[in-house]
């Protein structure tokens, strides 16, 4: 294939993709820039390509730049959170990942940084966060009016049924960590609620979170909670681990979770306590896991999507619900 037909491949494909796309050249050059990073960025085409990176991108301290680190210093950058103030005032989140190109002689020859603009999922998980932190503070001292799952909810005669709901009564008098595995659909939720509102824990919040509903950074946020200042427009905020003191948290499809955030999740279960976004400080935590996957652990861990030494933190009381279809008599 002749060069001429490897660029207008390159751009092609670069043009049709949702995510912002700049490649530069080994001397900072840009010499790609597609439509998405321009509506990103609010920086016309032509005033991007063929300028050097440090021109285009001014805002950004040297040291910050990761695609300076990835030009100068061969440093791979991934799913970074950054946020700045475009030249028309907006604030705009997204999500980078910068990664060095080199030939086959290991020199860099350029860099290639791609963005996806996470802006509008911020606002709305921080909207849904006031909100929450609103609601509880608004139903302290009142019983929540929310629909509350019990033991009671739950009707079979299978007897792996039977076995998984007495396991989950008796993990209601302890205040052990839980993991429940069990299909979709099985009822994993209805099971943790239960076992919640049978506790020593029920007068306190039940909060649950899908760990696959959003990336790394925003869910490190709404989990830990963030300090103002750990970045542009950062307000001091509660997480839900703060938000359920003294309750349960139940972290749906915990394997879905980063496997870097997994860490952080482990050392909250070892040390009891969270450091919120930013903050200089710790803070302790009394709250119980729950958490719960629809995939055999073993499986999950030889794929790489759940921490070995994590696994073993949650699993002091394993459930395994049986899905309907081996429960004819039900």
């Amino acid at each position: 294939m002749e060069s001429l037909d490897y660029k207008t491949l390159l751009h092609c494909v670069t043009q049709n993709v949702a995510e912002g796309i700049l490649i530069a050249d080994k001397l900072g050059i840009i010499v790609l820039y597609n439509d998405m990073m321009s509506q990103l960025e609010k920086t016309k085409k032509e005033d991007a390509l063929g300028r050097h990176i440090r021109d285009v991108f001014s805002y950004i301290p040297e040291e910050k730049s990761t695609l300076s680190r990835a030009l100068n210093e061969g440093k791979r950058t991934e799913n970074l959170q950054q946020t700045f103030i475009n030249q028309y005032g907006k604030e705009v989140m997204t999500i980078n990942t910068t990664v060095p190109i080199k030939n086959d002689r290991g020199e860099i020859i350029g860099a290639i940084e791609i963005a996806k603009d996470i802006t509008n999922i911020k606002n709305l998980s921080n909207t849904l966060m006031d909100l929450q932190g609103k609601a509880m503070e608004k139903n302290k001292g009142k019983s929540a009016e929310i629909k509350r799952y019990t033991f009671d909810h739950l009707i079979g005669q299978n007897r792996d049924f039977l076995q998984a709901i007495e396991k989950s009564r008796r993990a209601a008098r302890v205040n052990a960590s839980v993991l429940i595995y069990g299909e979709t659909g099985t009822g994993k939720e209805l099971i943790a609620q239960s076992i919640h509102y049978e506790s020593d824990r029920k007068k306190k919040p039940f909060l649950a979170q899908n760990c696959s509903a959003l990336p790394e950074s925003l869910l490190e946020g709404i989990l830990f909670g963030t300090a103002k200042g750990s970045f542009t427009g950062a307000v001091d905020r509660e997480g839900l681990f703060e938000q359920a003191d003294g309750g349960t948290l139940l972290l749906d499809e915990i394997s879905a979770m980063p496997y870097n955030l997994q860490s952080k999740l482990l050392r909250v279960l070892q040390e009891n306590y969270i450091r919120r976004l930013g903050a200089t400080k710790d803070t302790p935590v009394d709250v119980r896991i729950i958490a719960t996957i629809n995939q055999p652990a073993e499986e999950l861990i030889a794929a790489g999507k759940l921490r070995t030494d994590l696994y073993y933190r949650l699993k002091i009381i394993e459930i395994n619900i049986p899905p309907l279809r081996e429960r004819t008599e039900d």
